[in-house]
């Protein structure tokens, strides 16, 4: 064989195991089109959307919410982890709340495409492991989801005891939001807690007046009865 038959298919050789996979063709050259701004990221994610979120391409895309350099690009595949609907795709949709709006927004729109239960526990670990500014935002998906957010419940309560002063106030307007018997536990412990503020139980305490269920109504009743005789509790008695 002459060398240069020989070199000739060394770099065939070479070139054939340079070449990805279709799936890893079409998302190399999407996510640097989107890290560049290419317009051609929209036909590319148009032509090759089969493949994209194919569940193939599940790791890819978790591994790129969490460690793109580009904002842009974890945005998009974030995005794309929703639409895949892979639930084991959750934990990092949840870390991804800690990140930039734009991604922590793409995030959050990815969660609610899961199953209410699955979404819920989500969110409530954005709440108990991500930031401050990952917290306010889930505590307001959460509220949106309304009983559907009842797995989650105790994270809220957390929140609601924290000493986060924004956070605490959110978290007490998720649980009337939500409005379940867990929720109403939640509301009646924080009201009866003699170790918080005044402010926050007269939070807890209006924010069972804002539940029209039964079970509000009687842990109104509860309260009433533990805060009559406690000193300094004007306020609170005040409400009733």
């Amino acid at each position: 064989m002459t060398d240069r038959r020989l070199l000739l298919l060394l770099s065939l050789a070479f070139a054939v195991a340079a070449c990805g996979s279709p799936l890893e063709n079409a998302a190399g050259s999407f996510m640097e089109q989107i890290r560049l701004g290419d317009p051609a990221a929209q036909q590319t994610y148009a032509e090759s959307r089969e493949l994209l979120e194919s569940a193939e391409a599940l790791p890819i895309w978790t591994d790129a919410v969490a460690n793109a350099d580009s904002p842009q690009v974890r945005r998009w595949a974030a995005t794309l982890l929703g639409n895949i609907g892979d639930a084991s795709s959750l934990p990092v949709l949840s870390a991804a709340m800690s990140d930039s709006r734009e991604v922590r927004d793409a995030a959050i729109d990815a969660i609610g495409q899961f199953d209410p239960a699955d979404a819920a526990g989500a969110l409530a670990a954005a709440l108990t492991d991500g930031t401050r500014d990952a917290q306010t935002p889930a505590l307001a998906a959460l509220a949106r989801m309304g009983d559907d957010a009842a797995p989650a419940v105790d994270a809220i309560g957390a929140a609601a005891a924290s000493d986060e002063s924004i956070v605490a106030s959110t978290a007490v307007n998720t649980l009337a939001d939500i409005g379940t018997d867990g929720a109403i536990a939640a509301l009646n412990g924080l009201a009866t807690d003699t170790a918080l503020d005044m402010g926050r139980r007269k939070s807890a305490i209006q924010a069972l007046q804002r539940i029209e269920a039964p079970g509000a109504a009687a842990a109104l009743t509860e309260i009433g009865a533990a805060i009559a005789e406690e000193e300094g509790a004007d306020d609170l008695r005040a409400l009733f």
